[in-house]
């Protein structure tokens, strides 16, 4: 019996400590009366409601409550104001309106009406405002917007929270900047550092560039922008993309991370690369890592590709005007449908459409080798126009599987005409073997030298031929000729080291140096193209 007592004992006090923590849970959460000019019982209405007119002034925990008129519901804890409403939350956070329904034990605010909200120097504007203090929340529904220095943000729906700093906006969302708008989908800003976080499809505009990103970073105070999926920056001339741009907008530099490629639209060029920048204020890039350069005729696109890629800005010094240069570094090769080539270094110069190509360049084109110490490339309105070999110029066609119609000489322009080769003028030591034929068989080799000759070709053939400056020349039946003869010296067959197709650009083999015409040749495997190497000498 005493243990059946000691138990009823025991729960009945351990129910009234548990009362008594509700009740001061009660307490702790009561809207309390501090001031209004009248107060009245209104029992009709509901019991427990008093009625408060007259510069009405309640206090809830640490947040005061002003009105001019008021319904106070004591049983439920709950306050319904009328005009010129200001909350004041910890002498930091004021909350305007004209309608309120406060629930104190939710410690939920439900402005309505000329609402604004004010921390430092953030104020939220909107029509309809929850504000729920216990977990530091203002949301609105219908519209609302945001002014926070240069920056104002408005969007359909948002969440505040001002202790954190923070404001999560959602659908249709406009940043507006004295520099930029930002319009998005959603974002996420903070209001002490100003920085913006791109959470989906954003779109940054300014007189200047268009930035789109869909995940990232823009610190609207410094102007430094982290994108990270989907990205661009979008200027007059140029657009550029890559898996992670760093873009600082006062310096006008763009850093690109993995899949750079930048795009310029005036001049048909793209340039690639894993790594790379862009100064759209000096018009200054740069691309290494798999860097190419795509450069975009009428029919046709050249694909090039160099350990290191360039565009450096230059003046027209004729009619004084910004223009730019696109530069290539080590191990140079490039393709194109019609034309294919490689070098060490080049050089385009978009003042006069030239492609320089230096050290050791070979060129494959209209069914011809060139090589020189230097070869120009000279384009009129995006076609070939002309082929400059510069020192020790040599020309190699194949006439069929035995036999190889060259030139050389000193100094050699080849001229194009409807992207056919028509003719070449060879200035210096000018030396030829080209084989006559009869009904398609080669019926001779003939080998010519002068100073100077003027070559016509139609249909790949040696059409024409005029020497100038003591010729000598002479014509023997094709077989039974020593190499010397049939060969010129220095010739080098390099076809097996020409990019076939776009992707052998990426795969780079060094040249056989200069070897003697009487050079054997072996297959071997690089990548997936079978090419040759000259034999050893025992």
């Amino acid at each position: 019996m005493r243990i059946i007592s000691t138990i009823i004992v025991f729960f009945i006090a351990t129910h009234c400590i548990q009362l008594s923590a509700q009740e001061k849970q009660k307490q702790k959460a009561k809207i309390f009366i501090e001031k209004a000019d009248s107060l009245q019982h209104k029992d009709k209405i509901a019991k427990d409601v008093k009625t408060l007119i007259g510069h009405v002034r309640l206090r809830h925990q640490n947040t005061l409550l002003y009105c001019d008129s008021a319904y106070m519901y004591s049983d439920s804890n709950l306050v319904i104001a009328y005009k010129n409403i200001h909350i004041i939350q910890n002498d930091s956070i004021h909350l305007y309106g004209d309608y309120l329904e406060y629930e104190g034990s939710k410690s939920l605010a439900k402005v309505r009406e000329n609402v604004r909200m004010v921390k430092g120097n953030v104020t939220l504007t909107t029509e309809y405002l929850d504000y729920d203090r216990a977990n530091d929340v203002a949301y609105y529904f219908e519209g609302g917007k945001i002014v926070n220095k240069q920056n104002t943000l408005i969007s359909d729906l948002g969440y505040y929270y001002p202790n954190a700093n923070e404001v999560f906006f959602k659908d249709s969302v406009v940043v507006e900047n004295p520099k930029y708008t930002i319009y998005s989908d959603t974002l996420k800003y903070h209001t002490v550092t100003e920085v913006v976080k791109i959470l989906g499809p954003t779109h940054i505009v300014s007189d200047e560039n268009v930035i789109y990103s869909e995940d990232g970073y823009y610190d609207t105070k410094k102007d430094i922008a982290l994108l990270k999926k989907n990205s661009y920056v979008q200027g007059k001339e140029q657009i550029l993309k890559g898996d992670t741009i760093y873009y600082k907008r006062n310096k006008g530099i763009g850093e690109v991370f993995n899949n750079m490629e930048l795009e310029d639209t005036t001049n048909n060029i793209i340039i690639k690369g894993d790594y790379g920048f862009y100064n759209e204020l000096t018009k200054r890039a740069f691309a290494t890592q798999k860097a190419m350069l795509l450069q975009v005729y009428q029919n046709d696109t050249l694909f090039m590709h160099a350990d290191t890629l360039r565009i450096d800005p230059v003046t027209d010094t004729l009619t004084n005007t910004p223009s730019r240069m696109a530069k290539a570094f080590h191990n140079v090769k490039f393709f194109r449908r019609d034309m294919q080539g490689r070098c060490d270094s080049m050089v385009y110069d978009f003042r006069d459409s030239i492609n320089t190509f230096y050290h050791d360049p070979v060129i494959w084109a209209q069914g011809n080798q060139m090589t020189a110490h230097v070869i120009k490339l000279y384009t009129k309105n995006q076609n070939l126009d002309k082929m400059e070999l510069i020192d020790d110029a040599f020309i190699i066609a194949p006439e069929d599987t035995l036999f190889f119609n060259q030139i050389k000489g000193k100094h050699m322009m080849a001229y194009v005409r409807n992207n056919d080769l028509y003719k070449i003028d060879v200035d210096g030591n000018a030396q030829t073997i080209y084989h006559p034929k009869d009904k398609q068989l080669v019926i001779g080799v003939n080998r010519a030298e002068s100073s100077n000759l003027t070559i016509f070709m139609k249909n790949s053939q040696v059409e024409n031929l005029i020497m100038r400056g003591a010729p000598d020349g002479n014509m023997n039946p094709p077989l039974f000729l020593p190499d010397e003869d049939v060969k010129l010296k220095g010739f080098r067959w390099l076809e097996p080291f020409r990019p076939k197709r776009k992707e052998d650009i990426f795969i780079h083999v060094k040249l056989p140096e200069k070897v003697e015409s009487t050079a054997i040749y072996q297959d071997f495997e690089i990548g997936e193209i079978k090419t040759k190497a000259p034999k050893k000498k025992e």
